[in-house]
């Protein structure tokens, strides 16, 4: 049995590519238990969100596995094979669990060490274990990568590193020590900018939020709390002078925020470019340069700290490696498959001997169809093989099996890998 990787994602394939081969959530059970019923997969889950479509796949023979996942991708999206296979990858053993383990923790995202994939990951993995498609390999590789994320989280703290110009603004505010409940804070513009800082800023204990924007129905959804109120352009002045806070995310040619407009000890945030608050001496304004520097610290962090990570998944592959020893079925299954190929070429050579005339082409087609017998005589037993070596009377069941089969347990046992 065989780990194989077969992916499409945000670094290798075009946007026009990729918004075409992704499965919706109404497609996902479907396309797995599908993707079962392929020659060679013995397990399979699928990872697909908006940067990228991936197979995790346990299959018999990885160029058989390869052949058929690709054409499934191929079939389902209705894209020609070879323009898809311009823009796959594929991955192998445990380069293939190292590419999990990366996805898990978000070292593989656009946004470096992001946690949103963690909980997409650990869905796919509940949807394929509900549809019947993942097995004792894949439920060990996904609960590894899972337990692995949420440690590395917990470790390192990743995400404590802000990755935009609003949650940078909001964090620089937490490390103030302020009293949020006896602070008021006015957010001035709800762009896409100003709509992110309000999220964050309701997240916050303050005694009260002022919403203020030229159209006030923007500040509609944000209504769902008593302290939570609504204002137009004209009550600009009203809402500064009762401001302890302010965030300006608005768009303007000129100054429109003054510091005498200001409480004295008022905590502004300037946003935007052009600037919007003039830059008082007394004032203590944050602006968009200053922001910045601390958003390019605090990536440099991140991608030091995706480092230290990545040293550590060499640990999970040895972890998942010392796990696959203690499998004994495995290469038992091996040995099922070899002797299976054994008796396949014997009858080709027989076959060959009883009628010389055959061509070249002619027997690359019969062995073809043979093997192709076999491994479809092959795939159910070994499904539920590899299913034993995890029962409580595991050690019998792999005895009995190799008695029947008539395999030397001992070696494969001393070969198994």
């Amino acid at each position: 049995m065989h780990l194989l990787y077969v992916g499409l994602t945000h670094r290798e394939t075009p946007l026009t590519i990729l918004e075409k081969a992704h499965f919706s959530d109404q497609e996902g059970l479907k396309a797995l238990k599908l993707l079962k019923r392929e020659k060679s997969i013995l397990e399979n889950i699928i990872l697909s969100t908006c940067n990228r479509t991936e197979l995790y796949l346990v299959v018999d023979q990885l160029h058989t596995g390869r052949y058929y996942s690709k054409h499934f991708l191929a079939d389902w999206f209705q894209i020609p094979v070879k323009e898809l296979e311009e823009y796959l990858v594929f991955r192998e053993g445990d380069e293939a669990l190292r590419h999990l383990l990366r996805v898990s923790i978000g070292l593989e995202s656009k946004i470096v060490g992001e946690s949103q994939v963690l909980g997409q990951l650990k869905q796919a993995f509940l949807t394929a274990q509900d549809a019947g498609t993942t097995g004792i390999v894949l439920n060990q590789a996904f609960k590894q990568a899972l337990t692995f994320a949420k440690r590395m989280h917990d470790t390192y703290r990743i995400n404590d590193r802000p990755i935009s110009i609003g949650l940078t603004a909001i964090q620089e505010l937490d490390r103030m020590g302020l009293d949020y409940s006896t602070k008021k804070v006015a957010l001035i513009g709800l762009g896409e900018i100003g709509q992110l800082v309000t999220k964050y800023a309701l997240q916050r204990p303050f005694e009260s939020v002022m919403l203020l924007n030229r159209t006030v129905s923007k500040a509609q959804p944000f209504l769902t709390e008593d302290r939570v109120s609504a204002h137009g352009w004209d009550e600009l002045e009203a809402v500064l002078a009762d401001a302890d806070v302010v965030f300006s995310a608005v768009k303007t040619e000129e100054y429109i925020i003054f510091p005498s407009m200001l409480k004295a000890d008022a905590v502004v945030f300037d946003l935007c470019l052009p600037r919007s608050c003039h830059p008082g001496s007394s004032l203590k304004l944050y602006n968009i340069e200053n922001l910045t520097n601390q958003l390019e610290q605090y990536k440099a962090e991140r991608q030091e700290i995706a480092g230290r990570i990545a040293l550590e998944i060499d640990e999970e592959l040895v972890k998942f490696a010392d796990w696959r020893q203690q499998l004994g079925i495995i290469p038992l299954i091996q040995e099922i498959r070899d002797k299976a190929l054994e008796a396949q070429a014997s009858a080709m050579e027989s076959l060959n001997r009883k009628f010389p005339d055959l061509t070249e082409r002619e027997q690359k087609q019969i062995s073809k169809h043979m093997k192709s017998i076999i491994n479809q005589v092959l795939k159910e037993p070994i499904l539920q093989l590899k299913e034993l070596s995890v029962g409580e009377h595991s050690d019998y069941d792999i005895a009995l099996i190799a008695k029947i089969f008539g395999l030397h347990r001992e070696r494969g046992k001393d070969e198994g890998h």
